[in-house]
């Protein structure tokens, strides 16, 4: 029994794995090119080897015993972290996220090659002189010495000229456009050598090469104000010459005897197309050596060069992505009189720099008006400029773009992808999304160490409808404790565990009121303002929603940041007119909220104007129609067309409901418009023939109707029988219309059916009324009309000159009374 005891124990001791096949493996890297896994499987094994985003997973059908300790002793440079997992049938690893992975099947082994991730198609480095001149035949050549200039003639340059100026070189280097599209001037086709200030020809369309007969030269001498000015006046009469409509040059008039010039051929309309960006010879390699040269180049320009010279600086802030610097450069640039061809540049950096702030109106781009071509770099920018508002177009070139951005210097390429994150995130495009986010993984992992990546991740989980993988993200994401990506992350995931019901409405209000004081006056704040009102406004507490309203407009309404505080106080406001349109009638929250916060709805609303609409409604459904015609007179006035006579007929349908009916005949005189559809024309019928009826002028009313079907008109036919006086023929219309409601008639028609009758000495209809439609009437204004109206049982008894007189009164006062409840709330 000893003995079968200790093998029991020793059988119980042994790891479930003991029966398990064991796994060789061998480990290293290859040049530094790749890491190279071998693993040497069972008989019969069928592998599969799967590659995350940033680990590797090896799956066996079956357990294994795989070499641990022996994979995690040995170093790699792209693998590490061996664990067994899923009961020891699966293997994983560390790898590089975005990695390279390749995995070949050779009999019993399996071979897994890791690369590195793909890296952007880079230039070579640059040396000290990356800012030399231009050849004649091409872009500056990396290395390659200028030529030197020949000796200009005795009569033109004096001994003691000058050495070309800085800029002059660095505008050759740095100028996309002028790289791209400037063409040879007629000076350079001279046999004559040039001169060594010459003044560089604006990127205009060709023209023909003209007789070197007089070429215009610039003599080199020591830099003056008379002749700058001299040299600047020269210059804008070359451009009237080449211009059309301009003065022919003198060169090119004809000679006597000579043959007749060719015409010259026709100008293009409109800009020249934009060439390629040189953005990582923009940035430098070195960010304080590149800054201190140009601006050490700066300080010595005059005149042209120092407009090439800011617009050196310009390219440069615009490769880093610093936008104050780069706005503050091209304002210098535009106060310095700048040639047309540096004009251009300037609109082009301009735009650019609009792109990265995102700006609501794209149409004056430059990016946008001209069509992009092949040209990728204007397909990225162009993306970048229509993504924001825009989105169906900028998609239209994201694979161009995303491929581009791949040469682009990292910090601008991380601006512009989560510009293309961001819009695509909104539209709701998660394909697009998932292709930049993988871009962010491949190249820009290391520099989004803000949560921003982790952020976009969580966002496309949620638009794959997989919410507890967006909730691991954010919580990945907000761990960092830093960035706004990150704080904003911890926010949506406090509203994704309220929907997923892992946190109450009690509870989210806690978190976000501390997150609220924890970042007050960070770039956060706006979003748990938001949020926080959000939830106030479902749990029913109105005045604190609204009070996070007031807080967001205050504070944020006039920053940088104004128009993503309003966006956010925009949804928050849109919760508290859901939550006020569920309430009973007759509150002060509508009032409250016009008379506290007016001028921030309008500030937060759409272009649409909804929530001031919403608002308007409201404040006429309670009652307080002076308010809401004060915000539809002002929506009436600044709209125009189409849109005009909708908003008319809503301050209409407003002014008719308070009892001002020439006021409402007058708003719809001003806002009509003859190209209206049949629906909206018919409903601006309607409410002219309500108007009038109101105001009293009954025959026009019903002239205006003539021709009007539906249960509208002839309800207002009717109404305008009743009007007039005519009470048989009242008595049949609202019959009509009281048969065709079926079991649900109108109240209001039912009280005027009665009363058209008695009026027309029909005393059986008032009888049956009453006896039918009692209960109809029960609870509205009109209770009790039909009984008082039902005339008492006939009686031998001859009625005296006293209850004549109370019946007759009666009668009045019920017309009156009729007449002064109608359409009143």
């Amino acid at each position: 029994m000893t003995v079968a005891s200790t093998l029991l124990l020793v059988a119980l001791a042994t790891p479930a794995t003991a029966g398990a096949a064991t796994v060789k493996a061998q480990l290293g890297d290859h040049l530094g090119d790749f890491s190279r896994l071998v693993l040497s499987l069972p008989d019969g094994a069928e592998p599969d080897a799967i590659a995350d985003a940033c680990a590797l997973r090896v799956i066996l059908p079956k357990r294994a015993r795989w070499p641990l300790d022996v994979l995690n002793g040995i170093w790699s440079v792209r693998l590490s972290g061996f664990e067994a997992v899923e009961d020891g049938r699966t293997l994983t690893a560390a790898i590089p996220c975005g990695a390279r992975v390749t995995a070949l099947r050779e009999r019993r082994l399996l071979i897994v090659d890791v690369a590195g991730p793909p890296t952007p198609g880079r230039k070579p480095p640059v040396p000290v002189d990356v800012f030399a001149p231009e050849t004649p035949d091409g872009p500056p050549v990396a290395g390659a010495e200028p030529a030197p200039l020949p000796a200009p003639p005795a009569d033109t340059a004096p001994a003691t000229s000058p050495p070309p100026s800085a800029f002059s070189e660095i505008a050759g280097a740095l100028n996309p456009v002028g790289v791209a599209n400037a063409q040879p001037a007629p000076v350079r086709l001279a046999p004559l050598p040039a001169p060594p200030a010459a003044i560089p020809a604006p990127a205009v369309a060709p023209v023909p090469a003209q007789p070197p007969a007089a070429p215009v030269l610039v003599k080199a001498a020591p830099p003056s104000l008379e002749e700058d000015v001299r040299a600047s006046i020269e210059q804008t009469l070359r451009q009237l010459e080449r211009r059309p409509g301009g003065r022919p040059p003198a060169s090119t008039a004809p000679q006597p005897g000579a043959p007749a010039a060719a015409a010259p051929a026709p100008v293009p309309q409109g800009p020249p197309p934009i060439g390629p960006m040189d953005l990582p010879a923009w940035a430098g390699d070195d960010f304080v050596q590149t800054r201190e040269r140009l601006q050490q180049a700066l300080s010595d320009a005059r005149g042209r060069g120092r407009v090439d010279g800011f617009i050196a600086l310009a390219r440069f802030a615009l490769a880093r992505a610093l936008e104050e610097e780069g706005r503050a450069a091209l304002e210098a640039a535009a106060a310095q009189s700048p040639a047309p061809d540096q004009r251009y540049s300037l609109q082009i950096l301009g735009d650019a720099f609009r792109a990265l702030d995102r700006a609501d109106k794209p149409d004056d781009s430059l990016f946008v008006q001209i069509p992009p071509g092949a040209a990728p770099d204007h397909h990225v920018w162009r993306s970048a400029t229509l993504a924001p508002t825009r989105w169906a177009a900028a998609r239209e070139g994201l694979p161009i773009a995303l491929k581009r951005l791949l040469d682009y210097p990292p910090e601008l390429r991380s601006r512009l992808l989560t510009i293309l994150a961001e819009a695509a995130n909104a539209a709701r495009d998660a394909n697009a999304l998932n292709l930049i986010v993988l871009e962010m993984i491949t190249v820009d992992a290391k520099g989004m160490a803000d949560g921003r990546l982790d952020w976009f991740r969580g966002q496309f989980a949620e638009l794959r409808n997989t919410p507890d993988t967006a909730l691991d993200h954010y919580r990945k994401a907000s761990d960092l404790r830093s960035g706004p990506y990150a704080r904003r992350a911890e926010v949506r995931g406090i509203e994704l565990r309220r929907t997923m019901g892992k946190l109450d409405e009690d509870g989210a209000i806690a978190e976000l009121e501390a997150l609220r004081y924890a970042w007050r006056g960070d770039d956060i704040e706006t979003d748990a303002l938001a949020a926080l009102g959000g939830a106030y406004a479902r749990q029913g507490r109105t005045e604190a929603a609204l009070d996070m309203f007031g807080l967001l407009g205050r504070r944020f309404g006039a920053t940088a940041r104004g128009r993503e505080a309003l966006v956010a106080g925009r949804a928050l406001l849109a919760a508290v007119l859901d939550q006020l349109e569920r309430a009973r009638p007759g509150g002060l929250y509508p009032l409250a909220l016009q008379a506290r916060h007016g001028r921030l709805v309008a500030l937060a609303d759409d272009g649409d104007a909804t929530l001031r609409r919403r608002l308007a409604t409201l404040l006429v459904r309670d009652g307080y129609s002076v308010e809401a015609t004060r915000i539809l007179h002002a929506l009436v006035e600044d709209s125009t067309g189409v849109r005009r006579a909708e908003l008319g007929a809503v301050l209409a349908r407003a002014l008719i409901d308070s009892g001002r009916e020439g006021e409402a005949l007058e708003v719809l005189n001003r806002t009509g418009d003859s190209n209206l559809e049949a629906a909206l024309a018919e409903r601006r019928a309607l409410l002219r023939a309500d108007a009038l009826l109101g105001d009293g002028d009954t025959m026009r009313a019903l002239d205006t109707l003539r021709g009007l079907a539906g249960g509208a008109a002839d309800r207002l036919r009717a109404r305008g029988l009743f009007e007039a006086g005519e009470w048989p023929a009242a008595r049949t219309a609202f019959a009509e219309l009281v048969a065709t409601a079926g079991g649900e008639p109108a109240a209001e028609d039912v009280a005027l059916y009665g009363l058209s009758a008695y009026l027309a000495g029909d005393t059986d209809t008032v009888r049956g009324l009453a006896e039918s439609q009692r209960g109809r009437l029960a609870g509205t204004r009109w209770a009790g009309l039909l009984d008082t109206l039902t005339p008492p049982p006939a009686s031998d008894r001859p009625l005296d000159t006293d209850e004549v007189t109370r019946q007759l009164a009666a009668a009045d006062a019920l017309d009156r009374l009729a007449r002064g409840w109608r359409n009143r709330p």
